[in-house]
């Protein structure tokens, strides 16, 4: 009997070790072709086959900018789509793309050139681009903006109503275009939009830019760039906090410096609504119809914004405000996005719609080429 025995273990053993070539492991194998792909600058989509002898997953190493579709799948062939964004950095882009079953793993090397046309976008020196929307797309994504929608007067006796309409949110030709209106629309005389990436996009700290070209103000318009704390709903303002990187149309700025006249400003709370404000009457107009930029370099230290940096890397900021005596609660903690161009109220201080002289020959546009959000290197 304790022949028998031995013998049984051994022959198991043997099972175990002896393995034809051609037997997978249990969890099954993945293959794909191709292995590596080189794609040019633009945003586009390619095709990759995956061979599994069981079910398997997948994981980008760069999801901001590529993704897979499907991301999983069953035993057999399947074909998976890789969409990529715009390369706008100055240099190429490698993503590394793994397909896994539960034994198995096999990578994808995806590789983006960088443009060579001179639509390469400026990277500040010591960042790197944590997020973008270049409006490149058909529509809005709505997996960064929601409309916000209402015509109560937003705590500013404001006089338009905010919609989702194509008339007055739109994205064309690669630029953001909100319109503002004169009509009657749900009791409101005006309409327009505001944007907000509130729960979608947030971050801490970071380079902050905007390309907008910005509709004549005089006299009513208020065009807005600006941030909140991405806790607004349960702090509610101003203890949320608010850095305001761009505001025109200020009834200060009337007199014939509309084009010019601009605002920055932060806001909080505790106690009660604290404030701190400045604007300059800059050196040329920005409501040329040419696109500027609008920059807010947000540090643990201070809060710093900028006109046309880019263009003029030495200029000195138009607003500035310390930070490092804030707690948690101000100004260090993630923040969300807004734009918008609000009708009137008490930033211009304009309550009676026929005062609107700057709608007077009809709707106007306040454009965006793109946003864009840089943190620090590591």
């Amino acid at each position: 009997m304790k022949i028998f025995k031995l013998m049984a273990i051994a022959l198991m053993a043997m099972s175990c070790t002896d393995q034809p070539d051609d037997v997978k492991p249990a969890g099954g194998t993945v293959q794909i072709n191709p292995a590596e792909i080189t794609l040019d600058f633009e945003e586009q989509e390619t095709y990759i086959t995956v061979t599994a002898d069981a079910d398997w997953g997948s994981s980008v190493s760069a999801p901001d900018w590529c993704s897979v579709y499907p991301t999983g799948g069953v035993k057999g062939e399947t074909k998976v789509k890789i969409s990529v964004k715009k390369n706008l950095l100055t240099e190429d882009r490698t993503n590394t793309i793994t397909f896994r079953t539960s034994s198995s793993n096999t990578s994808l090397t995806l590789i983006q050139q960088t443009s060579s046309t001179g639509e390469a976008m400026f990277v500040p020196e010591g960042y790197k681009l944590f997020w973008s929307d270049e409006f490149d797309g058909p529509s809005l994504n709505t997996d960064n903006w929601t409309c916000e929608t209402g015509g109560h007067g937003w705590g500013n006796a404001e006089l338009q109503y905010y919609t989702d309409r194509p008339e007055n949110v739109d994205v064309r030709d690669g630029k953001l275009v909100i319109t503002a209106r004169k009509e009657n629309y749900q009791g409101s005389k005006a309409t327009s939009a505001r944007l907000i990436t509130l729960g979608k996009v947030y971050f801490k700290y970071g380079y902050v830019t905007a390309s907008i070209k910005l509709p004549k103000t005089a006299n009513g318009l208020w065009p807005a760039f600006w941030m909140m704390g991405n806790d607004f709903k349960s702090k509610g303002w101003p203890n949320c906090g608010e850095t305001d990187i761009l505001e025109m149309g200020h009834s200060n700025g009337f007199n014939n410096r509309q084009e010019t006249f601009l605002n920055g400003a932060c806001h909080w709370g505790a106690p009660g609504h604290q404030y701190y404000a400045r604007d300059i009457n800059n050196k040329y107009s920005v409501q040329d119809g040419q696109f500027h930029t609008f920059t807010c370099i947000w540090t643990e230290d201070k809060i710093s914004m900028y006109i046309d940096l880019e263009t003029y890397p030495d200029a000195k900021p138009y607003f500035e405000m310390a930070i490092k005596d804030f707690g948690d609660n101000e100004f260090r903690k993630d923040n969300f996005i807004l734009l918008n161009l609000a009708i009137g109220g008490n930033f211009p201080g304009i309550w009676d719609i026929n005062q609107i002289t700057a709608l007077s020959d009809g709707p106007a546009e306040m454009e965006i080429d793109y946003v864009r959000v840089f943190q620090k290197n590591q």
